[in-house]
């Protein structure tokens, strides 16, 4: 069977979390300000302290993906996530299983599994993937997904994603000097879907997929 490609919902897209008070104030909110019907954005994952003007701002953006998976019911033997790059690649990411509901919201920004405010999360969440260090700005970037993703693609009707900046979100690191991690994407509302965020399944032995969009 050939592989099988599902494009993410048009409700992906990011959240983010901005604070002149100071690091925590920013990464530890519950709610920041979410858009899921942008089409591309330079700053999709993202960890960053500026000054300017007089006035130090700590800015974090996550970014969240969701792929209809209620008609695959064996665990795929390979996926991998496909996300289009764009302007910037200077983060190192995650990907991460999210719980964000049906229409991205703002009370989305901390909805990852495991995530637990002021602490290092990298052993509290659901990793799917491994360290992403290396992005392009102009080509899909692949992503493979590990096992557990594998067995969540299959058991999951909605299978979420998030795509979290590592060095300094992730692992709850405030260097207490100015930094600047910053990762583009493209998004489902983008025209067409030559740069949709996708999964590529390559399908189990007895894997069962219908109404296939491949």
């Amino acid at each position: 069977m050939a592989d099988i490609v599902i494009y993410s919902d048009t409700q992906d897209g990011y959240v983010s979390s901005t604070s002149t008070s100071n690091f925590a104030a920013a990464r530890d909110r519950t709610s920041g300000a979410a858009n899921h019907i942008a089409t591309r954005y330079a700053y999709s994952s993202r960890a960053s302290r500026v000054f300017s003007r007089g006035t130090t701002t700590w800015t974090f953006v996550r970014s969240f993906f969701e792929f209809d998976t209620s008609d695959i019911h064996v665990m795929p033997s390979a996926a991998i996530l496909s996300i289009y790059g764009y302007n910037q690649n200077s983060a190192d990411i995650y990907a991460v299983k999210s719980t964000q509901g049906t229409s991205l919201a703002n009370a989305d920004f901390d909805a990852i599994e495991g995530w637990v405010g002021g602490e290092d999360n990298s052993s509290n969440v659901t990793k799917y993937s491994s360290e992403v260090t290396t992005w392009s700005t102009s080509d899909y970037n692949v992503i493979t997904l590990n096992g557990q993703a594998r067995a969540d693609i299959a058991g999951l009707d909605n299978f979420t994603i998030c795509c979290i900046e590592n060095d300094y979100d992730l692992v709850n690191n405030d260097p207490g000097a100015d930094f600047t991690a910053y990762t583009g994407m493209h998004y489902s509302d983008y025209t067409g879907t030559s740069r949709d965020p996708k999964i590529v399944i390559t399908p189990g032995d007895d894997t069962l997929f219908f109404g296939a969009n491949f």
